[in-house]
């Protein structure tokens, strides 16, 4: 009976010693941590189609950082919902820097007020990493239809019998809209997209009679022997890869509409992780070779810091919530 009870003993003494040995990992300190780190490939989910602005601008960060940080850094296109599905998924992973979000003003802010019941929040479910810049919106339509600037654009709206067809393949393009349409008081018939080469494909094709999209994308469907033409675009000023391009405020103050993206991690990721990939990002943008690539997807390269990038995330919730209000787009 006292072999059987000290046998016992050392098997909970031997429980006791595993399970405290299992818990060491945690209790090293962050800074030890986020030395080892990274140990293995990142990913970086993008919620939009591949191809869509959001994509190409990551990628080229993405191969910055595979560079500098010695391990694989993968893109997981997971489109849907204008960002929903890839935000959703990527608010629930682990929160240990190996899985990342390309986060926007559409997903992080717009979504707010596009959508009744959100599946993730964007203040409490991720922590801001790098803010990597900005751009707007552009106005375009069939090179076949009698439309060369906006003018004409309203008065062909307004001469026809039915609503002209707009798509977009994202929250930003689903406002810019909407913005148009109050402003110039015309109806127009919304047509939502999983992404934006979708939308290109479709207004090339003539499923279409306009569309809203990032400049980034309408810019190489445009000029001399396009396929597509330009209205306008939504910026605070003319973009300089489209420089005869009015902007839209020059008709309608007070229309501005500017889109950013930046990189988020879920909440809970450790803090010396967070600042290691903000310098990672931040040295990034500063290389020649990104600051070309940027340029020729006409976008600005914007480094932002964790803390003005969180600064930012909640203003503009703020303000994409009441300009949606606004403009009179109803909840999905």
């Amino acid at each position: 009976m006292r072999m059987r009870s000290e046998r016992a003993a050392v098997r909970r003494r031997v429980t006791a010693l595993c399970a405290a040995l299992a818990a060491v990992p945690s209790l090293l300190p962050s800074r030890l941590r986020a030395q080892e780190y990274p140990s293995r490939p990142i990913t970086i989910v993008v919620p939009f189609p591949a191809g869509a602005a959001v994509d190409n601008l990551v990628r080229p960060i993405a191969a910055e950082l595979q560079r500098t940080l010695g391990q694989p850094v993968l893109v997981d296109n997971r489109g849907g919902a204008q960002g929903v599905v890839g935000t959703q998924h990527a608010a629930r992973a682990r929160p240990d820097g190996y899985t990342l979000l390309a986060g926007s003003s559409t997903t992080l802010a717009a979504n707010v007020g596009l959508f009744r019941s959100l599946p993730y929040d964007p203040l409490k479910d991720f922590v801001p990493v790098a803010g990597l810049g900005y751009t707007s919106m552009m106005f375009l339509v069939r090179a076949d239809l009698p439309v060369r600037n906006l003018a004409e654009l309203l008065a062909y709206a307004r001469s026809q019998p039915a609503p002209l067809s707009a798509g977009y393949g994202s929250s930003s393009g689903q406002v810019a809209l909407a913005i148009l349409a109050r402003a110039a008081g015309v109806r127009l018939l919304p047509v939502a997209y999983k992404g934006t080469p979708q939308v290109v494909t479709d207004l090339v094709g003539g499923a279409l009679q306009m569309a809203a999209i990032d400049v980034g994308s309408g810019v190489p469907h445009t000029g001399a022997g396009g396929r597509l033409t330009a209205l306008a675009i939504t910026g605070t000023g003319r973009s300089a890869s489209a420089p005869s391009v009015p902007t839209l405020s020059e008709t309608y103050p007070g229309s501005e509409l500017v889109t950013w993206i930046g990189v988020v991690a879920p909440a809970g990721t450790p803090a010396p992780v967070v600042a290691r990939l903000s310098a990672a990002i931040t040295a990034a943008l500063a290389t020649p070779e990104l600051r070309r690539a940027y340029r020729e997807l006409s976008t600005e390269v914007e480094p932002v810091a964790p803390e003005e990038l969180g600064r930012r995330m909640a203003r503009d919730q703020k303000r994409w919530v009441e300009l949606i209000r606004e403009v009179g787009i109803e909840q999905q």
